[in-house]
């Protein structure tokens, strides 16, 4: 079993003690050891249409995607487009039925006056034939998109967001002009025709990360971002009006940067709420919200572990079966800090631990300077009904799964 750690923390009363479940092991397996330079980003898809999830990965100059269950690598596109390339989502863009993806390039993190292309991406052939790349806009410091119904149109928007303000210099990057955070609609023929786009805000600086969720439980979609200034939920209403709402302070005591970097909302089995971050940006601990004792204004914070050094990516989903969702981190670099253990780089899970007023966190660690987490993934690849990890590396170029153990174990 996995090193652990646990990590004494009150969050929130709850109404009856939870039984904590035995935590699984997880098995390695690389299935690249040398994607390109970076591995800016991986998600899953199904992109041969064998109802299974395949694993995708984007290099600074190439899209890959593995085919589920044996791994074969699959080139979509290689130097199609400007370099770097840096984020990708899955959806069916042109309404045929099968999986096509939008993706962000000319990834070029301190020019905030030009760069930043928007494409999306079709099959073109079959087999390996490269895939066709269609414009769709550009963005200074395009860093991050999800697709979610944001509009209320009972169709899904492609949400972008950069990472810092046009004209916006560092250190200070919290100065100067916002993020002009991005709703583009698929036209009618999203291979020709402009995609509208609306600016949910522009007052935010360094959004780093965004999830798209029900926040309030009203049955439509806000965006939660995590900025320079914090933990903020965007809304919009009926009338296309843009609300803000700030949930959490982040980290607005260090230098030069401050606030919160990746999000992830998480859910706890009897319901409640939590938010998770890395902070400050780019940042060295892990902190997770939950809702305010007295009722309103800020939620309350608390770090649950540092230093991490260069935290990356968050995820938060249930890996040990109690219908908790455990925090899953992403660590880019070795810890500077001789004392801390583990060193890694590599990818920690807190599990959360309830009883009848507190919750503690136990530290799993799953891989300790194996990969250089740039970004991850959770999601079920061999149907055995839990979640798996997909990781991809920074310094180490790499791509590995994380098989969960849980089911094989009670087998």
């Amino acid at each position: 079993m996995p090193r652990k750690r646990i990590l004494p923390l009150v969050l929130f009363a709850l109404q009856a003690p939870c039984r904590a479940a035995e935590f699984p092991s997880f098995r390695t397996q690389e299935i690249d050891p040398h994607v390109g330079n970076v591995c800016y980003a991986v998600t899953t898809a199904d992109v041969d249409g064998n109802g299974k999830p395949d694993v995708v990965a984007v290099a600074e100059d190439a899209v890959v995607w593995y085919a589920n269950p044996g791994w074969k690598k699959h080139i979509l596109i290689k130097n199609a487009t400007e370099k770097d390339n840096v984020c990708i989502q899955p959806h069916d863009i042109d309404g045929d039925g099968k999986v096509d993806f939008s993706l962000g390039a000319s990834w070029q993190p301190t020019n905030t006056k030009t760069g930043g292309t928007l494409q999306w991406i079709r099959r073109s052939g079959e087999g390996d034939t490269p895939w066709q790349v269609l414009p769709i806009a550009s963005e200074p410091t395009l860093h991050r998109m999800r697709w979610g119904d944001v509009l209320g149109t009972g169709k899904k928007q492609l949400v972008v967001a950069p990472l810092q303000g046009r004209g916006t210099k560092g250190p200070n990057w919290g100065e100067g002009q916002g993020v002009r955070l991005l709703v583009y609609s698929v036209p009618n023929d999203p291979s020709k025709d402009t995609w509208p786009v609306e600016v949910a805000d522009d007052s935010l600086h360094t959004i780093h990360n965004l999830q798209i969720i029900d926040f309030d439980g009203d049955g439509h979609n806000d965006v939660v971002v995590a900025a320079w200034e914090g933990v903020f939920v965007l809304k919009r209403d009926s009338s296309g009006h843009w609300s803000k709402t700030q949930i959490g302070s982040g980290n607005q005591e260090t230098k030069p940067f401050k606030g919160s970097s990746e999000v992830k909302v998480g859910r706890l089995a009897d319901g409640r709420r939590y938010i998770a971050t890395i902070e400050p940006w780019h940042g060295f601990q892990v902190v997770v919200y939950t809702p305010p004792k007295s009722g309103q204004g800020l939620w309350d914070r608390h770090v649950v572990d540092e230093p991490v050094q260069w935290g990356h990516a968050v995820w938060c989903a249930d890996v040990d079966g109690d219908q908790d969702e455990e925090l899953i981190i992403g660590q880019r670099d070795k810890s500077q800090n001789p004392a801390r253990d583990p060193q890694g780089p590599g990818v920690l899970i807190y599990d959360p631990e309830a009883d009848s007023s507190s919750i503690r966190f136990t530290r799993h660690v799953i891989e300790n300077g194996g990969v250089g987490t740039e970004d991850l993934i959770a999601a079920d690849l061999d149907g055995d009904g839990d979640n798996d990890l997909v990781a991809g590396g920074r310094s180490t170029h790499n791509v590995r799964i994380y098989w969960n153990q849980k089911t094989s174990q009670h087998d």
